[in-house]
């Protein structure tokens, strides 16, 4: 049996209100990719200065894999220094972690 190859991930940056910047995921996080989303929220909280929220919508591409989840926390840590508040969506459970 093969397994087909992961989804490109897309990154969509919109801003929404002047005090926000949302960053939609679309496809998976891996390796490489979850790099390449450290990299552009980074860029994104040098070029905007007067941001108060940033909106991470990950969606499939957070899979709960552990590559992913460190890019999470660098996210988190980004953006605490720069008073920033991250907001997570899209996010679906781990297996074995919904309602009973």
């Amino acid at each position: 049996m093969t397994s087909s190859p992961p989804d490109p991930l897309t990154i969509v940056v919109t801003t929404p209100r002047s005090d926000t910047v949302e960053i939609r995921l679309d496809g998976e996080m891996d390796d490489e990719t979850s790099y390449e989303v450290v990299d552009t929220v980074r860029q994104l909280l040098r070029t905007h200065r007067g941001v108060s929220r940033l909106e991470l919508h990950c969606g499939p591409a957070m899979t709960g894999d552990p590559t992913g989840l460190a890019a999470l926390l660098i996210i988190r840590r980004l953006a605490e220094a720069d008073d920033v508040r991250l907001i997570l969506t899209g996010r679906r459970p781990p297996p074995g972690y919904g309602p009973v």
